[in-house]
């Protein structure tokens, strides 16, 4: 009885370090990962330092150029042709808004038409004279130059001078294609000077035309002729593009 007991814990103990030799193989083989893995990381971490301080180190990233542009920038890939249209539509919005200006610094008050008028009306013009027309002699309807109305007056004044912002951009960027002829090339540069001298004069008027139209009173005839002026040098700039499209044309 007395050995029978002996053997088994003689099991027992052997059962208990056999555990225990395993749990410690266990606990060895964890240490030895994570020393391992630090130290791969330490290695990745220097390996990483040592080539981003070396320059002679390339990576497989292409490096940014000055000649190349950034993704993010937009490439204005028009031709020039193209742009001489965009130009046109530039123009014609410009004229809108200035001829929208001229009209609101133009308004008169209305002036009832009294027997004398009419009476020089029958004699100045008999066989046109027809007193139920509503046309009749406008001018003579006209009474004194009324104030700009001050919300109109801002918004085409802004209009202008968003436009003449855009008419900036376009004009600067004109060049005269490669591709050109001599002469060709010669007529384009001559009408892009021209564009470029009337363009100036736009800017100019339209600033003006904002310092005009601060108020709180206002001058109709000074807003007037600076609208004016935009609305010729409009028309300078559209007679050139017209021209340069033709040298673009005869390449």
């Amino acid at each position: 009885m007395k050995s029978h007991q002996v053997a088994e814990a003689r099991k027992t103990s052997k059962r208990m370090r056999f555990s225990l030799s395993i749990l410690a193989a266990l606990l060895t083989l964890a240490f030895a990962a994570a020393f391992i893995g630090r130290a791969d990381y330490a290695a990745a971490y220097a390996a990483d330092s040592s080539q981003s301080s070396d320059p002679s180190q390339t990576s497989d990233k292409e490096p940014f150029k000055v000649n190349k542009a950034p993704p993010d920038m937009v490439v204005d890939e028009r031709t020039e042709i193209e742009m001489l249209r965009d130009l046109g539509d530039s123009l014609k919005k410009l004229d809108h808004a200035a001829t929208e200006t001229v009209k609101e610094v133009n308004r008169h008050a209305p002036a009832p038409l009294g027997m004398q008028d009419i009476v020089e009306e029958q004699i100045m013009n008999p066989f046109g004279y027809d007193p139920w027309d509503p046309a009749l002699n406008a001018s003579l309807r006209n009474g004194p130059l009324l104030p700009p109305r001050k919300k109109w007056l801002d918004f085409d004044v802004n209009q202008v001078g968003q436009v003449a912002c855009i008419l900036q951009h376009e004009v600067s960027s004109l060049c005269p294609p490669v591709a050109l002829s001599t002469t060709a090339r010669d007529t384009f540069k001559v009408e892009l000077g021209l564009m470029t001298e009337a363009n100036g004069r736009i800017q100019t008027a339209s600033d003006r035309l904002k310092q005009l139209a601060q108020g709180p009173t206002y001058d109709n005839d000074k807003i007037g002729k600076a609208a004016h002026d935009i609305r010729t040098s409009a028309k300078t700039i559209e007679e050139c593009r017209k021209r340069a499209v033709k040298a673009l044309s005869k390449k």
